[in-house]
């Protein structure tokens, strides 16, 4: 039996008070990415709704959406004019896909012309130019829109700040100036690469572990799409919490010692970033490390910890530093895939109450299924699949991905004759689950082709937000016993 009333709602919402200032924010920073607004005009409005809320509390919403349009808005890139030749100085701000004869990645525009500029591109390079996190480059180039002009993918990369796509040869440049010192990822990236062989296994776990783009773009990265495992390819939160969970237990006889629960607390989230930085801070990695560590000193106050609010606090956290961020489809899966998690899955498992063996069978399910579904307008509408193996594949892979990530953590701290055993054991756990995968992707049974439109996604997103927000006033009861 339950009971249904809209004070459970209103309840419900005054336990999460930083989901309604986060969604707030979001619509801000929303508005402000489709109008073009003046940053003065949406502090003006921020400023009316602060003054005017001393009245209505209600109206401190429109203020917290105006700050968020007035951050989009002081952030805003420059755009570069189209199609003219130009002496351009970037940066390289990611580590890129390679796809053999060329590769894409991130920069930012630092010089135009011999003048400063604060502007976005997606860079190409042929397959004669190696590009590095971080390396500086100048060159003569043209600024090109993305194609099609009108469609979805260039309004989103318009939104991002992005303001084309430029094509980089190696006659072309003048300057190239590489990054100061290697990256933390990538000595991790090359000291794995160098105690194994090339194989499809060593890749995945590269992957798996460290988030290296190796298999990007390859026929097993489309099979782990058609299965629906891609997600265990880009270190998110589950990768995160893994290792979260790991460090708990190896640091635990730390408590035995004088203040050692706060020691270990310490211990605990400094190796949870360094791992961040060994991934090479990804969106997904970062939110997850906030949670965590909000988790691991919530323990530590024995307080109650309130992961939803944990994590719209890492998302307003996250957006007021670069609000651009929302409109990468890496935080928005990760922050869908969470919020699912918590606000459906969650409940789900509570209701049912097993015990056991039942217990971890119906806890990955509910967990699988509502990322599925949740992801699934997003992933429909960026890729054009819609795929439900994700249910099935996700724990049997994450079983082998659980052990790839050990093995190759282990690798990275252990001396070379036994780390080359530790690695070999992670690359033959890739092949395994490469196998799984690809195994599952032949069946030709659960996914199909289908993008949907923008409007459509946000149609779905809208739906089940309706429906998280009606389940919010049922309450459960158990029947009366005669």
């Amino acid at each position: 039996m339950f009971n249904f009333s809209f004070a459970y709602i209103v309840e419900r919402l005054r336990s999460v008070p930083m989901l309604l200032v986060t969604v707030a924010f979001i619509c801000g920073i929303v508005v402000a990415g489709h109008f073009s607004v003046h940053w003065a005009v949406w502090l003006v409005l921020c400023g009316v709704s602060l003054a005017v809320a001393r009245w209505y509390r209600g109206v401190v919403l429109c203020a917290l959406m105006a700050f968020g349009g007035f951050i989009y808005s002081i952030n805003s890139y420059d755009y570069m004019p189209y199609n003219q030749r130009l002496r351009l100085v970037v940066e390289v701000t990611d580590e890129g896909i390679d796809y053999g004869s060329f590769s894409t990645c991130a920069a930012e525009v630092i010089g135009c012309q011999g003048h400063p500029r604060h502007a976005r591109v997606r860079l190409t390079a042929d397959s004669l130019v190696a590009l590095r996190q971080g390396d500086i480059v100048e060159f003569y180039g043209r600024v090109r829109p993305f194609k099609p002009e009108d469609s979805d993918y260039a309004r989103s990369m318009a939104r991002q700040g992005y303001s084309g796509r430029v094509s980089l040869r190696r006659g072309a440049i003048v300057r190239y100036a590489p990054a100061p010192t290697q990256s933390l990822h990538s000595r991790a990236v090359e000291r794995l690469k160098s105690l194994t062989v090339q194989s499809a296994g060593r890749d995945v776990a590269l992957s798996v572990t460290l988030g290296a783009r190796t298999i990007s773009g390859t026929e097993l990265a489309k099979k782990y799409s058609l299965s629906g495992a891609s997600h265990l390819l880009a270190v998110s939160g589950l990768h995160v919490g893994l290792v979260f969970v790991l460090l708990n237990l190896l640091f635990l006889p730390l408590v035995l010692c004088w203040r050692g629960n706060i020691i270990r607390a310490a211990a605990v989230t400094a190796m949870v970033w360094v791992y961040v930085a060994l991934c090479g801070w990804p969106t997904s990695a970062i939110r997850a490390a906030v949670m965590f560590s909000v988790l691991q000193l919530s323990y530590l106050a024995k307080s109650r910890h309130q992961p939803e609010n944990s994590l719209c606090t890492t998302a307003f956290i996250m957006l007021a530093f670069d609000p651009y961020m929302l409109f990468e489809l890496s935080f928005q899966l990760s922050f869908v895939a969470v919020m699912a998690i918590l606000f459906v899955a969650r409940p789900i498992i509570s209701t049912i109450g097993c015990r056991g063996v039942v217990k971890s069978v119906v806890d990955t399910v509910a967990v699988s299924t509502a990322c599925v579904v949740a992801t699934a307008p997003l992933v429909s509408n960026c890729f054009g699949v819609v795929s439900l193996l994700s249910i099935v594949t996700t724990p049997l892979a994450l079983l082998f991905s659980q052990i790839i990530i050990v093995c190759n953590l282990t690798a990275l701290v252990l001396p070379e004759a036994v780390a080359r055993i530790t690695a070999q054991s992670a690359a033959w756990c890739g092949d395994v689950q490469n196998g799984i995968v690809e195994w599952l992707a032949s069946t030709g049974i659960g996914y199909a082709e289908l993008r949907i439109s923008s409007t459509a996604m946000i149609a779905c997103y809208i739906i089940l937000a309706l429906v998280v927000l009606l389940s919010f006033g049922i309450r459960w009861e158990k029947g009366k016993q005669k």
